[in-house]
């Protein structure tokens, strides 16, 4: 299975300042080839130095182990009518309607602990750590 991560994984992992944390980073530890979404790269840049106050240098560090260990997907103008044709349907929030639309493009499963984005296809990382046992 191809697992997309969103961002709340990746900051759940990252800061290891959560009771999620461990599960996010047992599922990192465990998907084979994970994705995630220049999307969700743009916004943990964002998490990390506005909510979380991290050094600049350490932003750069940790984006830099992401992309050396994931692949990174890329919306396309394609990708992005999807986004909008969900969000026309579901009033997800814009962010969240690219994000599932970026990992079915990808043919992957998006692992998040947003509640509302499982109620959309998501998966919760533990669901996903319950599937490979």
């Amino acid at each position: 299975m191809r697992v997309l991560l969103d961002t709340n994984v990746l900051v759940a992992a990252v800061t290891r300042d959560t009771d999620r944390s461990d599960e996010a980073v047992e599922l990192l530890d465990q998907v084979d080839d994970p994705l995630v979404s220049v999307l969700s790269l743009m916004e943990l840049r964002s998490v990390l130095s506005k909510k979380k106050r991290f050094e600049r240098d350490r932003i750069d560090a940790i984006e830099n182990r992401v992309t050396s260990r994931m692949t990174v997907t890329f919306p396309d103008a394609s990708d992005m009518m999807a986004a909008n044709r969900l969000q026309s349907e579901t009033l997800l929030y814009p962010m969240d309607a690219m994000i599932l639309s970026a990992a079915d493009a990808a043919d992957a499963t998006l692992a998040s602990f947003d509640s509302e984005l499982v109620e959309h296809g998501a998966e919760l990382p533990q669901q996903l750590l319950d599937e490979d046992e």
